[in-house]
């Protein structure tokens, strides 16, 4: 869940300025206010690195733990809906022979992480009744203990669940706030620097020279960015809606390949490049309803959107579940091992 290559790239680059800087004490004593800069500049770069750091942060021992509680609470659900089964076909219960067979341990345990207490919970919700309308009948297949027991597994589930999710919501953040917050501060310092090379050129051309090689680069890296981005999740419970979310642009000028992008793994939808303008768009996923949003395209700028998508039918657009973050690089999401080795600062 690194940050996104370009990021990446960006990263690289304010530290090369910051060797330089280092490297050069003279030209960047010569002048008050762009040594003052240089104190703040090495500020915001140190946000970049904690923010890269947080990003880097492996979620595998949620995730096991997670996975191994959705495990053991399936198995013992499974126990339950057998002898569920068994106790259905007892009492010639077809209504509940068919709900119970359908729930194999497989089943249950490929259930989607957001549905899948609530699966638990359904099967509660069916065993139980008859606990109290035929309490000698059903001594021999399930009881209350039994149940409880199953219900305790569950909660166990919910926990590790959610410890996964603010694991996830953590890393998330710190690229957004990367994406959002430090790429515009870091040009904002490039751009009053900007304001001092000629002054300082006159003493110092070579540490000028480099200076604008470096901005070059990073100009570079952003001119292939001009669109859109987003990153979606299920709203009731944060998880990313990785590979099947998708977005799609509704009144885009006829060519040849469709304006529609998918999610990756990570939930995340890493660039559509757009043409300057306003575009009428949509988000959507299976089992959720469709959002529309409004795409302001403007020269080599990114909106990135996080979207927070709701269950139910396309009947209703859901309301303020969307967050607009404004326009700069897109969060993409490269391999995890992606190594990042910051410059001496």
């Amino acid at each position: 869940m690194a940050l996104n290559d370009k990021s990446i790239a960006r990263l690289n680059q304010y530290g090369e300025l910051a060797l330089l800087f280092n490297n050069n004490p003279d030209p960047v004593g010569m002048n008050t206010a762009f040594a003052d800069r240089k104190i703040l500049w090495d500020d915001t770069l140190k946000t970049c690195y904690s923010y890269r750091d947080t990003a880097n942060t492996s979620t595998k021992g949620f995730t096991k733990t997670k996975n191994t509680d959705k495990k053991t609470t399936s198995k013992s659900a499974f126990a339950v809906t057998g002898k569920g089964l068994s106790y259905a076909i007892t009492t010639n219960n077809t209504t509940l022979q068919g709900q119970m067979a359908q729930l194999t341990q497989n089943y249950i345990y490929r259930t989607n992480d957001p549905d899948f207490a609530g699966a638990i919970q359904n099967i509660y919700d069916k065993l139980n009744p008859f606990i109290a309308s035929d309490p000698t009948g059903t001594e021999d297949y399930f009881t209350t203990i039994i149940l409880d027991a199953v219900q305790k597994d569950k909660s166990f589930y919910e926990l590790s669940l959610g410890q996964y999710k603010n694991a996830v919501g953590i890393i998330n953040t710190a690229k957004g706030n990367f994406v959002a917050f430090s790429i515009p501060e870091m040009d904002k310092h490039i751009t009053f620097m900007e304001g001092f090379l000629t002054d300082i050129a006159v003493s110092y051309p070579d540490f000028v020279t480099q200076f604008k090689a470096i901005v070059q680069k990073l100009s570079v890296i952003g001119k292939r960015n001009q669109g859109m981005s987003a990153v979606m999740t299920y709203a009731i419970d944060g998880k990313v809606i990785n590979t099947v979310g998708e977005f799609r642009i509704t009144n885009y000028p006829a060519i040849k390949h469709p304006k529609i992008i998918h999610t990756n793994t990570n939930g995340i939808i890493d660039l559509l490049q757009l043409k300057i303008g306003t575009w009428d768009g949509i988000f959507s996923a299976p089992g959720c309803i469709d959002q529309p949003v409004t795409v302001k395209v403007t020269s080599k700028k990114v909106t990135h959107f996080i979207i927070k998508m709701v269950a139910g039918t396309n009947s209703v657009a859901p309301l303020a579940v969307t967050v607009v973050v404004p326009p700069t690089e897109p969060p993409l999401t490269p391999p995890e091992e992606t190594p990042v080795i910051p410059p001496t600062v």
